[in-house]
């Protein structure tokens, strides 16, 4: 059995807005090449790829002609590490939205919903989420809700709940969602008004409510020693703390 290999390549010229990403997704999937494409923020697109090393060559190759419409100026390849991913897929595009809304209930929580197949999975998260890596947060599993219900804010019963942040995410890892899920670590990347970066969530126990660690990942966007819901308190979308809501 052939050994794989891996290789970031990055191309620059006209290679932005003319179909880069999905040609080059096409053709790594013919070749049977694994990781991913993305658009880099100086107008370059940025490849991470592994598989046999005639697939690597061939996809190299793809690269300096680009498709139809691109003008490609210059590629430059290094051999990197194997990460061992299951697909090639473009990243840094949104996979939908998510809400973290903060309710009082039986017991204060925070619930972290991410938008998967139409609808928001969601997971209660006591003592919310956190920007610090190390602070592994305890997240249970629970029912799936509909997208209509991430806007709601107010009294609820005998507690009431604040949309405590909100945004896009992008899907992440080595392994297609849901499948991800479904195997119990999901990597995903938040852009919100307080939660940003990426983040992953990790089952560690199955059962009839599955329970996750909520991990911040060591990236530019992470605050070691922070404690972001307890800075930063209040609705993104009213600007009232869940107190507010409480005394209404």
């Amino acid at each position: 059995m052939t050994a794989n290999v891996a290789m970031r390549a990055t191309v620059r010229g006209g290679v932005q807005g003319v179909g880069f990403r999905d040609a080059t997704v096409r053709r790594a999937r013919e070749l049977g090449v694994m990781g991913w494409v993305r658009n880099g923020e100086d107008g370059s697109v940025l490849v991470h790829a592994e598989g046999a090393q005639p697939a690597l060559d061939a996809l190299a190759a793809f690269l300096h002609d680009g498709p139809p419409h691109a003008r490609v100026d210059d590629v430059s390849t290094d051999s990197v590490k194997v990460e061992g991913h299951e697909q090639f897929a473009i990243r840094g595009v949104s996979a939908g939205v998510f809400v973290v809304q903060e309710h009082a209930a039986t017991a204060h929580h925070y619930d972290l919903r991410l938008e998967v197949d139409g609808v928001m999975r969601s997971w209660a998260v006591p003592k919310g989420p956190s920007l610090d890596p190390a602070a592994k947060r305890l997240a249970v599993e629970v029912a799936d809700h509909d997208c209509e219900h991430n806007a709601f804010e107010g009294p609820l019963g005998d507690g009431g709940v604040i949309v405590w942040d909100r945004g896009t995410y992008e899907q992440g890892g080595r392994v297609p969602w849901p499948e991800a899920l479904q195997r119990g670590h999901a990597v995903f990347v938040l852009h919100g008004e307080k939660l940003r970066g990426g983040f992953a969530l990790q089952r560690t126990r199955p059962g009839a409510k599955p329970q996750w660690l909520l991990i911040k990942r060591r990236d530019e966007q992470a605050q070691p020693g922070s404690d972001v819901v307890a800075q930063q308190p209040r609705s993104v979308a009213s600007g009232r703390t869940l107190g507010d809501v409480l005394e209404e």
